[in-house]
């Protein structure tokens, strides 16, 4: 691995020379894909992955297939963090929301380092409480907030880590990350349309407005 591609990650960006010249040989580039699922709930997590343009969001499954996106990870974090701390599984699907770079790491050697060295858990435990914050907002926000807000919701989260105002996402894939039927998003899309905030054409949708949205 490229000793300076680190930086696209915050998390690692924010380690110690130390600690990067600890963790940075046992990391791998991949390429993460949309829709590509990197960890299932309750399933014994193999890798940890540090996004540096894709995001990733953490998905509960219901027994009855339907399901809701109840945090975001892009290039500030992690994904996989239950994994440090004494549990081998996390209860989310991890799905690829926008596709782009990740670094890889062995759980194993992961928590070998996260353990030795106290600098690595500080910013991690630092990362898994703003993390926590996100999943509680999540809920406020499944409650409380109407269909049009959360897609804002969620498609300015995309624009805050990726910089950019275009995203391919389509109808199916926005009622599955928000936990609503498809004619539900089809109406509230229309709205945001219709009120200048955004453009959605073919499976796009492109910000017009950020700060109405």
């Amino acid at each position: 691995m490229h000793s300076k591609s680190y930086a696209d990650n915050l998390l690692l960006r924010a380690l110690t020379e130390e600690d990067r010249r600890q963790l940075v040989p046992s990391l791998t580039q991949v390429e993460l894909r949309t829709r590509a699922v990197v960890a299932e709930p309750y399933t014994t997590l193999q890798y940890v992955y540090f996004p540096h343009q894709a995001i990733v969001s953490l998905v509960t499954v219901m027994s009855d297939g339907a399901s809701v996106a109840i945090a975001n990870v892009g290039n500030e974090g992690l994904i996989g963090c239950g994994g440090l701390l004494q549990v081998k599984s996390i209860p989310y699907r991890a799905v690829v929301k926008v596709p782009g770079r990740a670094s890889r790491i062995a759980i194993k050697r992961l928590k070998e380092i996260f353990d030795e060295r106290v600098t690595v858990r500080r910013e991690v435990l630092r990362y898994l409480h703003s993390l926590m914050t996100q999943i509680a907002q999540a809920a406020v926000c499944s409650r409380f907030h109407s269909i049009e807000q959360r897609i804002a919701r969620c498609i300015l989260s995309s624009r805050d880590r990726m910089h950019k105002n275009s995203f391919s996402y389509t109808q199916e894939f926005l009622a599955q990350m928000l936990g609503a039927d498809r004619s539900s998003i089809t109406l509230a899309a229309g709205a945001l349309r219709r009120a200048g905030f955004i453009e959605y054409k073919r499976g796009t949708i492109t910000i017009l407005d950020p700060e109405g949205l």
